[in-house]
């Protein structure tokens, strides 16, 4: 069979799911090519996936001798490096990652969240959510995403604020992106538009919050503007809350990334 063929046949079979069934066949292409760059990154991102880190390093590191990896297969060798306490390797690579205009959109944020496991690395993570807002300026997400690092990295509040009324202002549905410019406010100070950003969150919008600090947040807000209709329904959610909880704003927003193989999509 044509090589060309066998790497889309093993591309067929990873899309699949079948892992092992797609290493047979790039086994047999790697016999007869095995100076196939492509079929040494695609090794990599299949072990990856199987989590032989290790194994997706070598196989990544070999194909960068023979081709210019993706940036779909340049993530992913970053990310093992850190994952197997490569510091300085990993965060190099991410920081010649982050240099590249071919990053696809879908990429960025699950770079910004794998980041935001490595305090030490925020400033990377902060890269990528700029890329990505940079790439598409009209998404909220990217913008929360930015404003959580930068918050992180103690930019001046009015800085933090200036990213979170631009997501407002994009969807101002969004109770996420309220709740956020309402603790930033808070902390520079500025009560009364704390107040007039988060009074605009439905009662049904209220009721979606899953998070007590949230509500406690928010009562507190209303308590100080002296809100009072809004201060006792926010005291009548949070008092269906079980004492145990323990949810926090701390957290980053969620990675909504399915799969950082772009690889197979070229």
């Amino acid at each position: 069979m044509d090589p060309q063929n066998i790497l889309q046949k093993a591309i067929g079979l990873f899309r699949q799911g079948l892992q092992f069934q797609a290493l047979e066949w790039l086994a047999k292409l790697l016999e007869t090519q095995p100076d196939s760059g492509k079929a040494w990154e695609l090794k990599g991102l299949i072990e990856d996936s199987l989590s032989w880190q290790h194994a997706s390093i070598h196989s990544l590191e070999t194909a960068t001798t023979l081709i210019p990896l993706s940036a779909s297969g340049q993530y992913v060798l970053a990310k093992n490096y850190l994952e197997t306490d490569k510091t300085a390797l990993g965060s190099s690579v991410f920081a010649i990652l982050l240099e590249r205009n071919d990053i696809p959109d879908r990429l960025l944020p699950a770079i910004a969240a794998f980041l935001s496991r490595f305090p030490n690395l925020t400033y990377l993570a902060l890269s990528a959510s700029r890329k990505a807002v940079e790439q598409n300026p009209e998404s909220g997400d990217s913008l929360l995403s930015m404003a959580y690092f930068m918050e992180k990295l103690r930019y001046p509040y009015q800085q933090i604020a200036g990213i979170l009324r631009k997501a407002v202002s994009l969807d101002p549905d969004n109770r996420h992106y309220r709740i956020a410019l309402s603790n930033v406010l808070m902390q520079a100070g500025q009560l009364n538009e704390a107040w007039k950003t988060v009074r605009e969150i439905s009662q049904n919008q209220l009721q979606q919050i899953q998070c007590s600090n949230c509500l406690k947040k928010l009562i507190h807000i209303f308590t100080e503007a002296e809100d009072h209709s809004r201060r006792d329904y926010c005291l009548s959610l949070l008092s269906q809350w079980p004492s145990t909880d323990t949810s926090s704003t701390s957290s980053p927003p969620p990675d909504r990334i399915s799969s950082p193989y772009n690889f197979l999509n070229r």
